[in-house]
């Protein structure tokens, strides 16, 4: 088996693990690299990606992520297009314009994404898992001198998401702006549901849009429901987010590595940004308590972050998703909070039980290096793709 794969940009988070994988099953591949400026258009992609394609002959097409152009270009030529992506949503604009061509093969690590594609007729859509290599992240060691800068009661490593939230809400009028602050509110307290798209109707969606006319006759800005969706779950987010992180900065040391500093954060000790290979996991094995506070958008899968703090070894604070709770018992492997005022006792109370906290960051690593092997998820999708058997 030949496969060509397609990075968006070096250093794409898990192309490294993922070609080790390869190696180590023997499946030749090459790796060709290109970043769009429009994801589904660029004349010169087409052209040079398919030069490359009919330059070789290749089994597949992989990619971390899904690309429209990728599927246009193995489509026409026939040629099957595997994508297994770590982010959720997906930022493609127009998705559905290219994701049920024949060639492809689309992988979301969020079951209940992959539903909701499957549901629309998208077949070819299936669910997949993130995955650890445990054996990878078994091997780095941090130096003394590592271990001292990375030593914190609590790491956080993530970014607090700047939302078009206030902006949206500032130009509707009283009643859609109160229906979404009541909306904002209640998804606040709710773990492992993400109700907020069934609440947005067509005409609520129609109300704000008649409004931002009233306000400008001329715009021809039109607000879509993905867009304040996604804006109402990085708002929810970064709130809860900032007030975990300032409680318990209050209490104990919160070491923060972010690409921005944010001035709302008080008491934290910012790092700046951690390389996602070389000291992210170091920064993990480091760390007493590893804390995982998801997008809220996110509805039932593990995220990336979450794999890594396990197949590094470290202990693990997180917020309840349904397929974290499927796959690992809370208190046992991980733990799990339910509302702001759990993930601080949770932490206050895990800081000061050493030998507790040890062994559930064994446990946890265990089972993830057992479940969520790269092996055992590409062969799987190699299998679904109908390439291996």
């Amino acid at each position: 088996m030949k496969l060509l794969i397609f990075e968006w940009a070096a250093g794409t988070y898990t192309y490294n693990d993922i070609a080790e994988t390869l190696d180590g099953m023997g499946i030749s591949h090459r790796t060709v690299s290109y970043q769009f400026e429009d994801k589904n258009e660029d004349e010169f992609f087409v052209y040079r990606f398919g030069q490359v394609l009919e330059d070789d002959s290749y089994d597949a097409v992989f990619s971390v992520n899904y690309f429209p152009l990728v599927a246009k270009c193995c489509n026409e030529r026939s040629i099957k297009y595997i994508s297994w992506s770590y982010d959720n949503p997906l930022d493609v604009p127009d998705i559905e314009k290219t994701l049920g061509l024949p060639a492809n093969h689309v992988f979301l690590f969020d079951r209940i994404q992959t539903e909701g594609y499957r549901k629309k007729g998208f077949t070819n859509v299936h669910h997949m898992p993130l995955a650890v290599n445990s054996s990878r992240l078994d091997r780095i060691k941090a130096t003394k001198r590592e271990a001292d800068l990375y030593a914190s009661d609590i790491s956080f490593v993530g970014k607090m998401y700047d939302s078009m939230f206030e902006q949206y809400r500032g130009l509707m009028n009283d009643f859609c702006r109160g229906y979404t602050d009541a909306l904002v509110a209640a998804q606040s307290k709710v773990y492992g549901y993400y109700f907020v798209d069934e609440m947005l109707t067509d005409q609520f969606m129609d109300d704000i849009n008649a409004h931002f006319r009233q306000l400008k006759s001329d715009t021809e800005f039109t607000l879509d429901r993905s867009a304040l969706s996604y804006a109402i779950a990085a708002q929810i987010t970064r709130n809860e987010r900032l007030i975990i992180l300032n409680i318990l900065a209050k209490r104990m040391k919160v070491n923060v590595y972010s690409w921005s500093r944010c001035d709302l954060l008080q008491n934290v000790h910012y790092m700046g940004s951690a390389d996602y290979y070389e000291q992210m996991p170091k920064i993990f094995k480091e760390s007493k308590i590893n804390l995982n506070i998801t997008l809220k958008i996110l509805q039932s899968g593990i995220p990336l972050r979450v794999m890594d703090i396990l197949g590094a070894g470290g202990f693990l604070l997180t917020n309840y998703q349904p397929e974290i709770a499927e796959h690992f018992i809370d208190g046992t492997d991980v733990v799990m909070y339910e509302s702001i005022e759990d993930a601080v006792e949770k932490a206050l109370y895990y800081i000061n039980n050493d030998d507790k906290r040890r062994m559930i960051a064994r446990n946890g690593h265990d089972k993830a290096a057992q479940l969520f092997s790269y092996d055992k998820q590409l062969g799987e999708i190699l299998r679904t793709a109908g390439l291996i058997s």
